[in-house]
């Protein structure tokens, strides 16, 4: 039995988001000595308003002339720290955009997607597509935010805080005792509840990615779901996953959004004192009263960096939680990449020896398959569903890795070979046919790297799809949405086709290849077919046993071992399983 996997803390997750910020290091850096200079001089501004009432409260109070030159400098200089301050947050606020969508979130969508290719077909089965594009777009969009919050939580809160207890210190030791013991209170309380709200955060993001593959699911099968009457049962699934998101949420946000107001009130306290006991030592000629002004002016700066430390820090709660979305897709376990990569195999026959493999572990499906194929020889596999036929052929292509015994091409073991080498001798038409968006052009010369027009055309030919093509408006440039509704799943299986005879690869795997496709066309397919596998090792999976009577060797299988192994007529003769299933098919249609 696996142990659970034990997550990492949130702070070693944010270690790891540091980390992967050191490609934009430079224009962090940049970002912070930008704004630490913004910082630096907004610092100044109480300091120049104290003097402007000063010279003010000297006129009205005492009748003392107003120094024109001086207060208009402090005036100007006040103005111009204003504007400078501005200026320098802004340009701070651009570059941390830039660097955020042009490298940090599009790097981790790039090095996503290239992960992606890099983990085993086994990955792709157990991880629904909605959920792995709900971390590829809202969980990396919420990793991008920390970039924000590092900057100005630790520049501009951190900074304002040191800062301005300095300069009260200087200003009045009494007064910054105050704001002493009341900063360790309010970061205490923010952190505290952002602790809590963490694994609020983890959990409505899990929500919100059962939400995105529902949505997904209910887009791809949207036909089904009105065939079968079923838009009522999937909106309530809808409904009740947004409910569920809506209130895990809401209870994350309620312990993040009761950080402000309680850092207000405790802020509330520093500014009362402060006002308080600078107005008695103004009143006993202690400070003078633009000195008060100044002092009033820093506590209300005060409330601005505790604010954007408990908004950094419940921000990043959220952070985290994406972060470890995102990271579980990193550290997913790779596939085997070890091999040569300039394998000349001479010839191709094919040997299963002693193969043994399992989906899950503890349950087997194959124990000990043993086969040999002839170079060029036509090969069927049949049998019931779930028998084990398309997994054959599945560790033929080295989807899966056994779990012990060999197979071999021409006497090579595909284990010694990289999957692109292995592949480069085989091609493949799938039941479940697979087309993009683009052109009829471009989706068959997907076969073959720079093929030619008229070796494309000529396979699609050889398919019997060229006159169709040829028949709609823009004939081969006609482009296929993307959801391939504009054309039958017949065509979609024939341009399928169409591109296994131009990759024009040693070895051919035809898994249900003409299941979607009518009787009058399937006989056309299936004489192109035979002119294709000519000198080809073929392996061919059919649950219509018609279309492969013909073949050199058909393959019986049940429960992942063979059973039985003939042609057609010598598997009929012997009564068994072949025959049971062969004469099925012919009762059924009777």
């Amino acid at each position: 039995m696996s142990k659970k996997k034990i997550q990492p803390s949130a702070f070693k997750v944010m270690l790891r988001v540091i980390r992967d910020m050191k490609q934009i290091r430079f224009i962090i850096l940049a970002v912070a000595l930008i704004s630490i200079a913004g910082v630096a001089i907004s610092l100044a501004t109480p300091t120049l308003l104290g003097k402007l009432t000063d010279a003010l409260y000297a006129l009205w109070a005492e009748g003392v002339p107003i120094n024109n030159q001086e207060f208009s400098k402090n005036a100007w200089l006040l103005g111009g720290v204003y504007l400078l301050a501005a200026v320098l947050s802004i340009i701070s606020m651009i570059l941390n955009s830039n660097a955020v969508s042009r490298y940090f979130t599009y790097g981790l969508r790039v090095r996503i997607s290239a992960k992606i290719t890099r983990l085993p077909v086994r990955f792709a089965d157990n991880t629904p597509t909605g959920e792995i594009l709900s971390r590829m777009i809202g969980d990396v969009s919420n990793m991008s935010t920390p970039i924000y919050d590092i900057v100005y939580t630790l520049i501009d809160g951190l900074v304002k805080l040191v800062g301005i207890s300095i300069i009260i210190f200087f200003i009045n030791p009494v007064l910054a005792a105050v704001i002493i013991c009341v900063v360790p209170l309010s970061v205490a309380l923010a952190s505290f509840l952002s602790s809590r709200s963490e694994k609020l955060y983890n959990q409505s993001r899990k929500t919100y990615g059962e939400l995105y593959a529902l949505s997904e699911e209910n887009f791809t099968g949207f036909d089904t779901i009105k065939a079968f009457g079923l838009e009522k049962e999937r909106n309530l699934r809808y409904e009740e996953l947004c409910k569920r998101y809506a209130k895990e949420l809401n209870r994350a946000e309620s312990y993040s959004k009761t950080v402000n107001p309680l850092i207000a009130f405790t802020n509330a306290i520093a500014y009362v004192l402060i006002c308080v006991i600078g107005g008695y030592m103004s009143i006993n000629g202690i400070l003078s009263v633009g000195m008060v002004v100044t002092l009033v002016l820093y506590a209300q700066m005060f409330a601005g960096p505790l604010g954007s430390i408990s908004m950094g820090l419940s921000q990043i709660q959220n952070t985290v939680a994406s972060a470890r979305r995102v990271y579980e897709i990193f550290d997913g376990e790779e596939m085997d990449f070890s091999g040569k990569d300039n394998v000349n195999l001479q010839s191709f026959g094919v040997e299963f020896s002693g193969v043994k493999f399992s989906y899950v572990e503890d349950k087997p499906l194959i124990t000990n398959l043993n086969f040999k194929v002839k170079e060029g020889q036509k090969v069927a596999i049949v049998g019931a569903t779930g028998a084990g036929k398309t997994t054959i052929v599945n560790l033929l292509m080295r989807f899966y890795e056994i779990n012990g015994g060999s197979i071999k091409i021409g006497g090579v073991d595909i284990s010694s070979m990289t999957r692109p080498a292995l592949r480069s001798y085989l091609s493949m038409v799938l039941q479940d046919t697979w087309l993009f968006s683009g052109t009829i052009y471009e989706n068959v010369g997907l076969g073959k790297q720079n093929a030619t027009r008229e070796e494309i055309e000529n396979a699609c030919k050889k398919a019997h799809i060229d006159d169709y093509i040829r028949s709609l408006p823009l004939g081969y440039e006609t482009v296929i949405n993307e959801e391939t509704t504009n054309i039958s799943g017949g065509q979609k299986q024939l341009l399928t086709i169409a591109r296994a005879y131009l990759a024009d690869r040693k070895i051919l795997i035809l898994d249900e290849a003409t299941s979607n496709v009518d009787t009058r066309t399937e006989l056309l397919i299936q004489k192109t077919m035979d002119d294709l596998m000519q000198d080809r090792t073929s392996f061919v999976i059919a649950h219509r046993l018609s279309t492969i009577v013909n073949a050199d060797v058909i393959l019986v299988v049940d429960n992942g071992d063979i059973v039985e192994q003939g042609t057609h007529l010598e598997l009929l003769a012997k009564g068994g399983l072949y025959s049971k299933i062969y004469n099925s098919q012919y009762d059924v249609i009777k």
